[in-house]
């Protein structure tokens, strides 16, 4: 059968086992959905369900004159707070206080102007201790502001304070006690910020008198908002890891796993094995040992110590297990016949080029050594003649 009738033939598709049917097409649409839904959730925390930074929160006090702020509640959002009281009531016009004779002067509307503004009770509120304001309170009653039922609604409760309420006339007005470390006051209505509000302190108002409804307010502006979108992103992802594992390393058989796995441990040995084989850098090192330059010396015997240094280190390079590099024109091959010959080594077969190279390189040493000894010995067709004579 030939290559082409063999790729013309349908291939057989083999069915799918029970367990790659469940992972693929029951386990990792589950983790699909998942991931989405996830996904969905994250981007509606972080846009349209993203926490507020402004949080105000309201409450009514009836019926009652104080109203304390519990400690921990001022910073129960963030330290930055603002504080609004008011007790209901509007101020009275400048016409109607001046009374109904419109021709009285402007000194006697001033004179009881100013006599009205003394007599009507103002709305303070000052900062301090637990154990101050349960002095201030002795005795009566007061409305609690304990913490926040929802993030617009603060939670308060009715309280009766210890002691015994002081029935004397001689007492110091609240705005100028000095038990506040702060103290805000208004004709019938204050406010007050605290840049860094302590878990310790504690909040007093005081409406002068009581007041049938009286409404306060607490407003922060938070500098952290948590982030309930990172939560749902990372499971997003974690399902969508999930969801490829279980289609592709989850749904394979137990056995066919395996057999990947031995084939892995079959490759490290081979890797093992390439480790062994000399690297580049042992290679370079033993070429440029074998091309380093060594000092020529005249006559025969040097080009044969030469030639058994070369040899030498020929030999060391092999042992050693690097590259070697013959170069033709400094090789002695008198020399490493003569040697091969005396190990009982069979003669190789010489190249032309290499016999050329070595009748050339013996031409010039055979033509050096009579230059170099011409003065101290005779030739010999002088010593021939001077035997005939």
């Amino acid at each position: 059968m030939t290559d082409q009738e063999a790729q013309e033939q349908p291939r057989k598709h083999t069915k799918p086992t029970r367990r790659a049917w469940i992972m693929r097409g029951v386990v990792t649409p589950i983790f699909g959905l998942l991931a989405v839904a996830c996904i969905v959730f994250g981007v509606l925390n972080s846009t349209v369900w993203k926490p507020s930074r402004n949080i105000t929160a309201t409450a009514q006090a009836h019926s009652t004159q104080y109203v304390v702020i519990d400690p921990g509640v001022l910073d129960l959002v963030d330290t930055a707070v603002t504080v609004s009281a008011d007790n209901g009531k509007t101020a009275s016009s400048s016409g109607t206080e001046a009374g109904a004779d419109a021709a009285e002067d402007s000194q006697n509307q001033q004179t009881s102007q100013d006599q009205q503004a003394q007599t009507e009770p103002q709305v303070c509120m000052a900062v301090g201790s637990a154990k101050d304001v349960s002095g201030w309170l002795a005795g009566e009653p007061y409305v609690r502001v304990t913490g926040l039922d929802t993030w617009q609604t603060l939670s308060t409760s009715e309280e009766q304070a210890k002691g015994t309420a002081s029935t004397s006339q001689n007492q110091v007005a609240f705005a100028d006690s000095d038990m506040w470390s702060q103290v805000e006051c208004g004709s019938t209505s204050t406010t007050m910020h605290l840049n860094n509000a302590q878990p310790a302190q504690v909040m007093l108002i005081d409406f002068g008198t009581k007041t049938p409804n009286a409404d306060l307010s607490m407003h922060w502006m938070r500098q952290r908002v948590p982030d309930f979108a990172l939560p749902w992103y990372f499971g997003g992802g974690l399902c969508a890891v999930l969801a490829v594992l279980s289609a592709s390393v989850f749904a394979m058989e137990p056995h066919t796993r395996r057999k990947k796995q031995a084939e892995s441990a079959q490759a490290k040995p081979k890797a093992a094995k390439s480790a062994d084989e000399p690297t580049i850098g042992a290679a370079l090192a033993g070429t440029f040992a074998a091309l380093k330059p060594r000092p020529k010396k005249a006559g025969a015997k040097g080009s044969a110590r030469h030639g058994r240094h070369a040899g030498a280190a020929e030999d060391e390079s092999r042992q050693q297990g690097a590259p070697t590099v013959v170069d033709p024109g400094a090789r002695n091959i008198v020399a490493e016949h003569a040697n091969r010959n005396a190990g009982g080594e069979t003669t190789s077969v010489i190249s032309a080029d290499e016999l050329q190279a070595y009748f050339a390189r013996l031409a010039q040493e055979v033509g050096a050594e009579p230059a170099a000894g011409d003065e101290q010995q005779p030739s010999a067709d002088q010593s021939e003649g001077k035997e005939n004579e």
